[in-house]
């Protein structure tokens, strides 16, 4: 557990680029054991860390989140479409949750937030230019990515209002909004691997190395966090 608590981070980035050349050589049966293991691995880093009988509230919404993502990433070792959606609605979950838990961290105030503000204009742009760019090859889709695009951009929201709070401002700059802008890129590059360009092998690596790294990027924010 001390191995964890000290160098959860390091292994959990061991991990991850073991499951990246898995799929660089195509061992997808191996990626039961690597993918899996990403999550509970940041799960007990972060518990590890954090203060005992504080936050209690706070920790119970990030605990969530994580195995919400984490149910996601099973879903999406399996084929097909509807594993893909149950896969979607895992992660509008673990975004849910986690914009939850920064609005309990700093309240959204609409009128205050002018870095939320300015953060909803540039993430209404950029949906519309990718929801326009990959609709041919959406299908039956086409809802459930609106619908995610809403939620992830609200979560994203959440984390840029927490510059409007100068006790929350540091970490947000250096671990939140950093993973916010990762899950976005990297959720981008998975629906253009399935919707637009499914033959090309390195979009898969993209997607696990953003997804990874936006991961371990809220870990270290949140075991900080809840170290108090």
């Amino acid at each position: 557990m001390q191995l964890l608590k000290k160098r959860g981070l390091l292994i959990f980035w061991f991990v991850l680029l073991v499951d990246c050349y898995f799929i660089y050589t195509g061992q997808d049966i191996y990626r039961i054991v690597t993918k899996t293991a990403l999550i509970p691995i940041l799960l007990f880093y972060i518990f590890l860390n954090a203060r005992k009988n504080y936050y209690k509230n706070t920790k119970t919404f990030i605990f969530l989140a994580f195995i919400c993502a984490w149910i996601g990433d099973i879903l999406l070792l399996n084929k097909g479409n509807t594993f893909f959606l149950l896969g979607m609605i895992a992660f509008m979950m673990a975004h849910i949750l986690f914009g939850f838990t920064f609005y309990r961290i700093h309240k959204l105030r609409i009128f205050k937030s002018q870095e939320a503000f300015i953060t909803a204009l540039i993430l209404l742009f950029l949906c519309y230019e990718l929801y326009k760019f990959i609709t041919p090859g959406l299908g039956d889709f086409k809802i459930p990515v609106i619908i995610y695009m809403i939620v992830i951009s609200g979560m994203v929201i959440m984390v840029t209002n927490l510059l409007s709070s100068s006790p929350r401002k540091t970490s947000a700059m250096m671990y939140f909004i950093p993973g916010a802008a990762l899950f976005v890129i990297s959720d981008a590059l998975l629906a253009l691997q399935v919707f637009m360009f499914n033959d090309i092998d390195l979009l898969g690596i993209s997607v696990m190395l953003s997804y990874g790294y936006a991961l371990s990027l809220f870990a270290d924010g949140f075991s900080k966090l809840l170290k108090g």
